[in-house]
């Protein structure tokens, strides 16, 4: 209970400060987040989409008052909609890892996953891969080519296409973005074969559990003072590779609506 309380408080304190659904006796503002992305359900203006456009939708039409997301995918979509405006006032932060899921038994590919992400780190090519999917990130994103190895295992990767330009699906179906392009590097330094399969946010966890895929991307929270502990929204069963980016949450409001807060 200490612990489901304290990611209550982390989360709340973005918008609402915790210990309170309102702020000045005002109705909480009503926030808007993706399914399975280390938030508190019980958090009573969280508002949970497994759809990252329809969560986009619902902000433009004002049935939300914020998206929370991360910074890189804040910039991205108010990158492609003048509409949408960085919430820059806000003054408690928190940050989150991005990792690979697998599944616990998988401790092998773990470990060389581990090593293959501690080796991109090393030789600069992660850094390289940060500057050119989001930093610099073009416009229009293209696909990411897989190398193919012959008779070679393939893994079967899952990716949402809801965290763009991390996690990113283009219009005609094919895999692409900063998640996709670390993918690659990792399955050419493993020697492996890559599939992608789409598969919804709220169901990722389903996904790698029952062997649907064999990695999955995944959020954690890093150890920090945030009082969000640490094993926030990773269920049994799965396991997490050494972190390959960081990134902070952030609110993304309706243009001219920001000062409401």
């Amino acid at each position: 209970m200490k612990k489901l309380l304290a990611a209550i408080c982390a989360v709340a304190l973005l918008m609402t400060g915790c210990g309170g659904d309102s702020v000045d006796d005002k109705p909480a503002p009503k926030i808007g987040t993706l399914a399975k992305l280390n938030a508190a359900s019980e958090q009573s203006n969280l508002n949970f989409y497994d759809d990252f456009n329809a969560m986009q939708m619902a902000l433009a039409s004002k049935n939300l008052d914020a998206i929370q997301t991360y910074g890189s995918v804040a910039k991205y979509m108010t990158a492609n909609n003048a509409d949408f405006v960085i919430d820059e006032d806000q003054t408690i932060q928190l940050v989150d890892d991005f990792c690979c899921a697998l599944r616990d038994e998988d401790i092998d590919l773990k470990n060389a996953c581990d090593a293959a992400i501690d080796a991109m780190k090393a030789d600069g090519t992660l850094d390289a891969l940060i500057d050119k999917y989001i930093t610099n990130a073009a416009a229009a994103p293209e696909a990411v080519a897989m190398e193919h190895f012959d008779g070679a295992e393939t893994l079967t990767v899952g990716v949402t296409g809801d965290l763009p330009p991390l996690d990113l699906v283009l219009v005609d179906g094919t895999p692409a973005g900063f998640n996709t392009a670390v993918l690659a590097e990792l399955g050419k330094r493993l020697g492996k074969n890559i599939a992608l399969v789409q598969v919804s946010s709220s169901a990722r966890a389903a996904a790698l559990v029952s062997g649907q895929v064999d990695i999955i991307f995944w959020v954690v929270v890093p150890a920090d003072d945030s009082g969000r502990p640490k094993d926030l929204d990773t269920p049994a069963g799965v396991a997490v590779t050494t972190p390959y980016y960081q990134d902070v949450v952030v609110n993304v409001n309706l243009a001219g609506l920001a000062a409401a807060f």
